[in-house]
């Protein structure tokens, strides 16, 4: 399974010759990426089947599912749709037509519908102005340290789609190692947007490792496991560390260039006065 993650299109060469390789399935997550381009070509279209909710593509509460599989297909229908059974044809799923197999109902409803068709018609004029939106915001802070834009490569021929929960990345080191609150702290204070940019990491979090939700005496993620599947802080240091590291910024939708400033400004003069906010500790 591949998610493009906040918008940025996975690397999916690599993970298609695995695949191939393999001789696996390749599925996409979508969700935070509608409309992105990968080398020219839109993500969702790589996989076997390809999943979405809806974030910058917004329609209400909805999902969509797309294949070009017929198997995919008819079994998605069977396992959570009530109506299109007359559309199955294969042995494996013909013979339960008529209540979902999966007991769930995964058909968009009429009004998230309506409003999904109607965002198609102008979604890609939006994608345009998000986009230039967004780069300029970025290519104003090119030579901020402590910062890297969580973009494709300008010239790679990939693009972020509607730059679903935009995010910097945050470089301490070149900050003299100033804390990620700290800059938080500062950015906020010259009115800045500046929040956590991604969840903290699931495998510390006490719902997993204190909580006993299913109530057999130990800690969720003990949960009818047959060995010790906990993982101390420090175990996956990856993911513990883009919890640190992962900022959100603001999301533009509309490219406004002395607002847009405004904001980047913000974030210029906090990085380039580290030193003094490092100094302030002492």
């Amino acid at each position: 399974m591949v998610v493009h993650y906040c918008g940025n299109p996975a690397d999916m060469d690599p993970i298609l010759e695995i695949a191939q390789r393999y001789n696996l399935a390749v599925i996409e997550d979508v969700s935070h990426a509608q409309g992105a381009i990968y080398k020219g070509r839109m993500v969702g279209s790589f996989g076997n089947v390809s999943t979405t909710t809806v974030k910058s593509f917004a329609t209400g509460e909805a999902g969509m599912l797309v294949t070009d599989d017929e198997k995919i297909y008819q079994r998605a229908i069977a396992f959570a749709h009530y109506r299109r059974h007359d559309q199955l044809t294969l042995n494996e799923v013909k013979p339960f037509a008529g209540v979902p197999l999966g007991v769930i109902k995964g058909r968009l409803n009429q009004t998230c519908a309506a409003m999904g068709r109607v965002q198609l018609k102008y979604y890609p004029q939006r994608i345009v102005e998000i986009q230039r939106a967004m780069n300029y915001l970025w290519d104003l802070l090119e030579d901020v340290p402590g910062l890297r834009a969580h973009r494709p490569t300008p010239g790679s021929g990939s693009t972020m789609g509607g730059w679903y929960n935009p995010l910097a990345i945050y470089v301490p080191e070149e900050l003299g190692g100033l804390a990620v609150d700290k800059f938080m702290d500062a950015v906020q204070a010259e009115g800045s947007v500046i929040i956590r940019g991604v969840n903290f990491p699931l495998h510390r979090n006490p719902t997993f490792t204190e909580a006993d939700i299913y109530g057999d005496g130990q800690a969720t993620q003990q949960a009818q496991a047959t060995r010790d599947v906990s993982r101390p802080a420090g175990s996956l240091p990856v993911s513990e560390a883009a919890y640190q590291r992962a900022l959100g910024i603001p999301w533009f939708k509309h490219y406004w260039p002395k607002i847009i400033e405004q904001y980047a400004d913000a974030y210029r003069k906090v990085a380039f006065q580290a030193s003094k906010l490092e100094a302030d500790d002492v």
